[in-house]
Order: structure tokens, then sequence, then C-alpha cells
């Protein structure tokens, strides 16, 4: 059977399991409109207490400028030498000019309609005008044609004439340079202090897959790079010359326009005007967003990495080693960076010398200041709800922020109101949400709700509520985005079974508020009480709650664990907070569109939040339509395989799978989405293959390849979900390896090796069951356990297979106990909880660390004999050890154990700058980095991570920088149990 026939049995397949769950809806909905409402009465919500935020305010808020002035898109603002005016670069092609020193001012004056010069014309991306513009009248504008164009993005100089106010000829075009056009052009332009002219370029590929064209380390294109060219003085061939500096002058196959590499789609640089240096802010993926302080040829990693986050490990590299990013913002607080400028205006002397930057989805800004080759100050400044594209400085310092949703310009000023609320309640019983919180009665007003497919929560179990100030309605636009009022709250109260299977030990743990403050969603959670009186709020930070669960597996057995509370950021990695209509997970149509209890009454849900105006009429009739959005109960087995596994992906993965969820692969779960645009089904993996051979993220037909079912069935790093959960769903995980194992198959898709080896091990599995052998079955079984699928067919045989207590005992012997982690995370669920590896991880519990009490003999041990931990390859101990880092001889007189834990947690933080991180980059493009011991006119010496000294030459080096940063690794701690670190601190405490 061809591919195109597979495709078509696979569509086919979707399209009849969705037509028999949707007879299933209809057939609800029309007994629905033969019923009484399940709500007759709206009952207005009036007690709420949530109102504002219980975090402190930032300093600054913006404040609009220029009041009176408002543009359609600008994209990107320059000033011109000599004059005290800001030209605006509209999106669309239209660029204007103003007087900046007048607030006032309500004129904006044409400069330049570009779109009447060039009708092909479809966006402004830089302006920017000659350092000597008051001779030669030169403005340069980047602007990008319709995408996939091989020369869709240029520059092109312009003359403008002497006029009053000034125009620009439009009939003086001349194309300086071109490249690639696509979604990330790049397209800044920024006079140097050299008095070149420096220009930014994208991948030229969409937001997602990543680096379609490979671009980001293809240095023989002007893709993802920074340019650097001569306009003053036109080459033999091209209208600009190469400054014969630039880093890959002659270099074969690069081209020698290059000035640093290795960008997504670097938006907005700078320069310092007093040092020079390049600033670039780069947007990126799916998880990092980007500052760098650009180095002459620095290579910045895309797309084989994005930050630290590996993209495509297997890229081959550019001509330079990858450079760390100067800052980086986790898509937990920002979505589209904005490179800015730094602030020199008198008006607020507390930022002088700041570079200020922001973020388009977040309206978040901050500032920080670089001296001593180093960040050294580093804050949020505003949380504001500007989409920021651009930045503009005039002639006093004083940054602009550029809005280019309003159109307007902003600046920031001292905050004076401020979103916090000393007031906010700390007790549940203080909400307004509930009018017995003890018995978990709600107020009048706050609406009960359920959703047809449920996120596996641990064995957790969720009751939920919606509460809309006084009587007002979500708006609906686009019948896809659901706007809610402001201060609205959704609830959501977590329980769990402390005799799992018997409800009447339901035992409530948090409850969970989503509060719409106007401008985005914010999480918070309450801990409930051991009485289940009331719930607290937590910190910031999060809790943990200790748990005793009797599992009945067998009789009288318990197992002990602690249940995360989440922080308020890590709410936000699900709930992201500033596109609101993706904030909102279960509170949607395809959840809501059930039937619902209402004391003695069943009606429709969405039917009665319409008929009371929670939700707009036209909610509830397009949910009756051919096209009506839905999920099923995955673990309904009465419904359809195909809805319950796209259901329990949506409601499992799509929170982060989709665009802008900020997973760190392109897959997209949602339940909506036909096949193909899943981008799964024969996808190879980016995150890794996990040791499968010829790995799919879904394989159809066969899920001993998928690394979604793999991910899925383990615990340990790699584990999916990443978040809100730490317990294999067994349930789950069957019914997705049923639903790819029933998907039709790609001809041609597996290989001779790989169908040879699957039959190999299923026969050494069917044969192991039978034959009674232990040494034969053993053998058997350890042969299939040599490859990472052969560990999911085995995992599938105890689940699903009857096979003796013996047979059974012994696969996960075999499998606890195999040599390769990859392995054995597939079995530690399957050993007691007091036998399972407690590592501690990236969150650790100082207080209770320093707390429990070690064995200096065993932490000496570990301190010179443990191979992940290393700390004798750096730090001696009287003669023993090497002398890399600080001798910690006498460590335990200087610090006590609550500081000697921190500076392990992170060694960064307090760090004598005799232990600073040089970093050298060589003229040859070589990095090399280490603790500087000599620096002169004759040599640098420095001595590397592997405790050996480089001597170079001063005349080899480009640069020497000095990073704030310990060569000790982050999260050292991370894969040792509290055991272990108690025993490591209470060595060193002991060297005194």
């Amino acid at each position: 059977m061809s591919a195109p026939e597979n495709k078509n049995r696979l569509d086919v397949w979707f399209l009849f399991s969705a037509v028999l769950a949707c007879f299933v809806i209809q057939v609800a909905a029309i007994h629905a409109e033969d019923s009484r409402f399940g709500l007759e009465k709206r009952v207005p919500w009036t007690t709420s207490r949530v109102k504002g935020t219980p975090d402190p305010a930032l300093p600054y808020e913006t404040q609009r400028a220029f009041p009176q002035l408002k543009f359609n898109q600008p994209l990107a603002i320059a000033t011109a030498p000599g004059e005290k005016r800001f030209f605006v670069a509209e999106r669309k092609g239209k660029i204007f000019s103003f007087n900046y020193e007048d607030q006032q001012t309500s004129e904006a004056d044409l400069f330049l309609d570009l779109k009447l010069k060039e009708p092909g014309l479809n966006e402004i991306y830089g302006i920017t005008f000659h350092p000597r513009f008051a001779e030669n009248r030169y403005v340069y504008i980047c602007y990008v044609l319709k995408p996939e164009l091989p020369e869709g993005t240029r520059v092109s100089r312009f003359k403008v004439l002497d006029t009053d106010p000034p125009r620009c000829d439009p009939d003086s075009e001349e194309i300086l340079i071109d490249w690639l056009s696509g979604g990330h052009n790049g397209g800044c332009l920024r006079f140097g202090p050299d008095g070149y002219l420096y220009i930014s370029t994208g991948d030229g590929g969409p937001a997602s897959p990543p680096d379609i064209h490979n671009a980001g380390q293809d240095v023989s294109n002007l893709l993802s790079c920074i340019l650097r060219i001569d306009v003053d003085h036109a080459g033999k061939e091209k209208p600009y010359s190469i400054p014969a500096d630039n880093p890959f002058v002659n270099q074969q196959n690069v081209r020698p326009e290059i000035w640093a590499f290795g960008f997504r789609n670097p938006w907005k640089m700078c320069f310092h005007s007093e040092n020079g240096d390049l600033w670039v802010g780069d947007v990126g993926w799916e998880l990092w967003e980007l500052v760098y302080r650009v180095e002459k040829g620095g290579n910045y990693g895309w797309s084989i990495r994005e930050g630290m986050q590996p993209v495509k490990p297997g890229l081959k590299p550019g001509p330079t080693p990858i450079l760390p990013p100067t800052v980086a913002h986790s898509h937990r607080e920002a979505r589209s960076i904005t490179g800015g400028y730094f602030y020199h205006s008198p008006r607020l002397k507390e930022l002088n010398d700041t570079y200020i930057y922001g973020d388009y989805s977040t309206g978040k800004l901050w500032g920080l200041r670089y001296s001593d080759k180093r960040v050294n100050w580093h804050e949020e400044l505003a949380n504001s709800t500007l989409k920021v594209t651009a930045f503009a400085v005039d002639d006093t310092g004083e940054v602009y922020i550029v809005d280019i949703e309003g159109g307007g310009f902003h600046r920031l000023v001292p905050i004076q109101e401020s979103d916090h609320n000393p007031e906010f309640p700390t007790l549940l019983s203080q909400t307004g949400l509930f009018q017995d919180t003890a018995k978990h009665e709600v107020a009048p007003g706050v609406i009960p709700y359920s959703i047809n497919a449920p996120a596996w929560a641990d064995y957790a179990t969720a009751e939920r509520f919606v509460a809309l100030p006084d009587e007002t309605t979500i708006a609906v636009v686009k019948k896809k985005i659901w706007n809610f009022p402001k201060d609205s709250v959704l609830v959501k109260t977590i329980s769990i079974e402390t005799e799992r299977g018997n409800p009447a030990s339901a035992y409530r743990l948090e409850t969970q508020l989503m509060h719409f403050n106007g401008a985005r969603w914010l999480g918070y959670s309450y801990r409930w009480n051991e009485d289940q009186t009331d719930a607290t709020l937590v910190p910031a930070s999060g809790d943990q709650i200790k748990l005793e669960i009797a599992t009945g597996e067998p009789a009288e057995k318990t197992i002990s664990y602690e249940w995360p509370i989440p922080s308020r950021a890590e709410c936000a990695v699900c709930h992201t907070p500033y596109q609101n209509y993706l904030s909102i997970l279960s509170f949607e149509e395809p959840q809501l569109n059930r039937s619902q209890k209402y004391g003695a009454t069943v009606d429709h849900q969405l039917r009665s939040l319409a008929h009371i105006k929670v939700l707009p009429e036209s909610v509830w009739t397009d949910s009756k339509g051919a096209n009506a959005n839905y999920l099923v109960d995955p673990y309904d087995t009465d419904e359809a395989l195909n809805s319950r596994a796209r259901s329990y992906l949506h409601t499992n993965c799509r929170h982060c799978h989709r665009s802008n969820g900020g997973g760190g692969a392109t897959i997209e779960l949602g339940a909506e989405l036909d096949i193909d645009a899943m981008k799964v089904m024969g996808v190879k993996p980016t995150q890794g293959t996990f040791g499968i051979h010829d790995a799919q993220v879904i394989a159809p037909s066969d899920p001993y390849r998928s690394v979604l079912l793999y991910r899925m069935s383990k615990l340990g790093k790699g584990r999916m979900p990443y978040s809100g959960s730490s317990c294999v769903d067994t349930r789950g995980t069957r019914l997705v390896r049923n639903w790819i194992e029933s998907l039709p198959g790609i001809s041609g898709d597996s290989t001779f090796e790989v169908s040879r080896l699957r039959n190999r091990q299923g026969q050494l599995l069917s044969d192991a069951v039978q034959i009674e052998d232990q040494e034969f079955v053993s053998q058997k079984i350890q042969e299939v356990l040599g490859t990472t699928s052969g560990g999911l067919m085995i995992l599938r045989t105890l689940d699903d297979t009857p096979i003796s207590d013996q047979m059974r005992r012994l696969m996960i012997q075999l499998g606890t106990e195999h040599p390769s982690a990859q392995i054995r995370d597939l079995f530690e669920r399957f050993l007691p909880e007091e036998q399972r590896v407690k590592r501690l991880g990236v969150k650790i519990d100082s207080a209770a660390l320093v707390s429990l009490p070690g064995d200096s003999r065993e932490g000496k041990k570990l301190f010179f004999e443990m191979a992940g931990l290393q700390c004798r390859n750096c730090h001696r101990v009287h003669q023993h050890g090497k002398d890399l880092g600080p001798d910690l001889t006498q460590i335990g007189k200087k610090l006590s154990r609550q500081e000697l834990l921190e500076n392990i947690i992170e060694p960064s933080r307090k760090i004598d700058e005799k232990y600073f991180t040089c970093v050298v980059v060589l003229r040859s493009g070589k990095v090399i980095s280490g603790l500087l011991l000599k620096k002169d006119e004759t040599v640098v010496r420095l001595k590397d991570a592997k405790n050996e000294v480089q001597e170079i030459a001063p005349t080899e080096i480009e640069s020497l920088t000095m990073q704030k940063k310990s060569i000790m690794p982050d999260q050292l701690l991370r894969d040792l149990t509290a055991e272990q670190a108690a025993h490591l601190l209470a060595y060193l405490e002991s060297l005194k």
C-alpha cells in the first residue's frame, strides 16, 4: 500500500471516531433542549475579596508619552543626527516624523510612503540614518516583500530632501543588500561607533518547526547573523565593501559580511554610547528569551541550542565555539524579547547607564547594568500591558517604549498606583468564595462546573467552580477566544483518598485560584489545615504536604510521599498568564460540552451557563452544530479508542505542546487538530531518542518505537508530563499504547532490522513466560532488556499479561537492577516507595537539609570517591585533591553549615573575585575559559576546568571577559539523596 493510501486510512479512521462521538453529544444536546434549565436564575457574586495581588509592587510603571499621537503598528524608530525628531516606521509601509521635544505635539509628518513606491512591500522592519546625515542626507531602510523570496528582505539607501519637515525621495532608492524573506527576518539597522552599518538577520523560517533552513550555524549565507558592512565605499561587485577587520574575511565558505552568528530572530539592537558595546535581544523558540552582549565572531548557538537548551544537537556547528547568553529569561516570564537602549536621561537618575529592554508578549520591562565584564545588577522594572515591539531614545538619553497594539509611545515613571493588596486574603475563608469553608459550600453566585477529561493528577481528584463579578458575562471572540471580566476567579479544590479506593477517606490538599486582574491570569494556592476547616495562602515559592496513603496492594500497605504545591511561577508553566485565551485549561468548550447535575436537575452545562449569561448564547448554539468541539472521558471504555486517546493527550499534554505553549518540541496535541497538524506521526524526536532504535514521536502501529509512550511510562529525567505529576498513570499508558498499536502503519516505515529485532524479542518473551527454568528465563529477559523498546515490551507484559508471581518478581528485579538508567526508569514504579531513589532534585529544602544529621566519615568518602560529585578534582583538603578552586582544609572555620549549603546550591551567588570565570576569545575564534592566574603585557595565564594551565600571548587575544560565574556547576546536589548531602555537609563542617 502506498504512503498516500496509508494517510487516507488514518484520516478516515480519525473521522469515523469523531463522527461517532459527535452523535453521542448531539443526542445529549437534543434531550437537554426538552428539559428544564439546571440553573434557572443568575445569582450575582458580590462577596469577592480576591482583588489585586499579595506580591510587592515593582518600582516603575509606564506612562503615555506624546499622548496626542497614535501610529498604526509602529515597528521601528530612529533619530537623525542634527534633527530633534523621531522617525516612526509603521509596519505596512508609511514612515512619519515628529518633534520629540514637544510632549503635546499632535502632528506627525509623512516622511515616506514606501508602499506606494514598492507595492509588493509587506513590512518595514528597520530604519537608521547615516552618522554624517547632515552632509550626505542618507537614510537606510530595511523592508520585507512576501515570504520565501530569495531576495525578499532588503536594505536600501534613500536620499532625504532638504525640506521642513524632512521628506524622503522615494525615487532615490539604491538596494544595498538582500537575503531570504520568511517569518524571522531580523531587519534592525544600526550604525556603530566605527561608522559601519550593522544589520540583524533572522533564520528566515516560521515560528515552528525550528530553523527549517538549518541556517543558524550555516555561515555560507546571511541568515541568523549580525552583519557589518562599509556603506561609504562600494566594492568591486557590490554597492558596499567589507571592513578588513571583520572576523571571517578570507575564510572559505563563509560570508565576509558576518560579524556574529547563531541568532534565531535578533529583534532590536543598540550600541552603548560610551564604550561601543553591541547589545541585541534574540527572540527564543519554546523555552528561552535571550539577551546578548555581542562579541566579534561570536556564535550564539541557534539552532543547536536555544540558550542552553538543546534543539538540534546533531547540527554541524559554525566556525567558532558557542557562547552563552548574557541574560536568559524562561518562558515562564517572557515570550518574545525586544532589545532596548541604555538610559542616560537625568529624569530618572537612579537608572543611569541601565540597559532597558522588554517583552512583547508579557509587557514586562527589565533593566541591567554591565561593567567590569559582567552583569552586576539585573531587576524587573515594570509589569505593563504594552505589546513592546521597539524602543526609542532621544538626545537626552530618555528611553521610550513603543506599543505596537496601542500605537503609542510610553516611558517609565515611579509607580503611582500599585496592584499590591496588603489585605489580599491569606485564608480561603476570607476570599468570599465560600459561605461555609469547612463544609466546602460555595458562596451565592459561585457556580460549580465539571469537565469531560480531567488531567491525571497522581490519583487526586478535583472540584471546580467559576465566579464572575456581579452579573458579568464572558465575551467570546472568533469563537475560540474567551475574554473574562476583570476579577473573575476559577477555583479548583484538589483532594486525595488516604485509603485508595475509599471515597470516604478523601482529604483536601489545596485549593487553587486563577484570578484575572484585567490584564493577565495569576495563580494562587491555599493549603488545607489538618482539621479540614480552612486553608492558608502558601508563599510564592510553593509548599509541600507529607502524605501517608494506604494503597491496599497488598492489604494494609501504605506509601509515603510529598505532594508539591506549585509556586506561583510554576502555575504559569501551564497557565501561561499573558495569552489570556491560552491561560485557562478546563473552562473551555470541549471540556464543558457535557451534562451537569444541578441539585435534582440534570442539564447540558453549556445550555445552563448560556441561560444565566455566564456565556453568550452563541456558545451553546455552536456546541450543537456539526463542528462542535468536545472531549470524552479517557477512561470510559464505552467511548471510541481514538477519541479517548486524543482527549487524554489534550488534557495532559496540550497546555505545553501547542503553539506558544512552551514545550521543547514542535508537536501539537490538541484534540481539535487533524492527524497531520499534530506533527507526531512518523516524526523523528528532537529532544532525544532514549536509546530507542529508529525512534519516532509516535510510530503508528509500533508503540515500542514511540518516544511519547516511553516518556509517559518512566520516572526520572525526561518523564512526561513535565509538571503536575510524579506517578505513572498505568491506565493512561495502556490507553495510549493500545491507540498507537491500532493506528495503521506507514508503508516502508519500519526497517528490516527493527522488524527482526521485534520478532526476536516477542519470541523471547513468549518463551520466558512459558518455561519454568529460572536461569533460562533470566537469560531471555535480560536479552529483551538489552534495548529500550524491549523494556517497554516487558512493561506491557507486567501490566497486561497474566504471569506467575515468581515471573513478575524476576522481571521487576532485572528491570530495576539494569545497568542502564533508561531501562531502570521504566521499572522504578514497581519498587516500594522506601526502595526508590529519593533524589533532592532542583527544589531543595535548605532548612530541612541543614537540620539533618550526617556522618563526616561517609561525607569524606563522597568527597573523594563519588564519581558524579568530583569535589576532589577541584578542591584540596590538606594534601589531597587539586587546587583549581578554594582550599577547603579549614572551610568549617569560615562558613556555617547553612552557608556551606548555600554556596553549594548557588556557587555563583557569593564568589570571591579571584574565582570569577575568565573567558578569552582568540583571534582564531577559539574560546578558552578558566581562572585567571596572570595577566600582563607578555602573557595571559589561565587554569581551566581540567586543572591544566593555559598560556596565551596577548597578540592572540581578541577579547578577555571576567564573568561573575563560578566554574563549579550549579545543582551539584540534585542527584544526591538528602542523607548523602547531609554526610557531605558534615564532612565540610568538620574541616577546622
